[in-house]
């Protein structure tokens, strides 16, 4: 390390390596999806807010079946929620609070 570190510093490297320590048994491919999904939830939380613990559980879901999520933003009654890849051009839909998809805020097209 160059220099001194503050107390500040040390505690976040602590908790952000306690944190990693989670992943260790990741495969790369499940960190890549995992860091896509963390960097449109950063871009969530500054911008509209929490997401429920099972619009997560949702979402992890999908992930697991597509390669890519493309969007994450506030809607009325929910969040939207766009993935891509895993045979699918595009997945989208309302995610409510709940964890539940409304049918009329579902659609999708295969790919070709």
């Amino acid at each position: 390390m160059a220099g001194p570190v503050d107390f500040p510093t040390v505690q976040w490297a602590r908790k952000m390596g306690a944190l990693t320590a989670q992943f260790e048994g990741l495969a790369p491919q499940d960190l890549r999806k995992l860091a896509n999904f963390l960097e449109k939830l950063a871009d969530y939380r500054a911008a509209e807010g929490q997401l429920s613990a099972a619009q997560i559980q949702v979402i992890m879901q999908c992930l697991h079946l597509r390669e890519t999520l493309v969007t994450l933003e506030s809607h009325k009654g929910g969040v939207f929620v766009e993935f891509a890849g895993g045979g699918y051009e595009y997945e989208r839909f309302l995610l409510r609070e709940d964890g539940k998809v409304p049918n009329n805020r579902y659609e999708t097209k295969k790919a070709l």
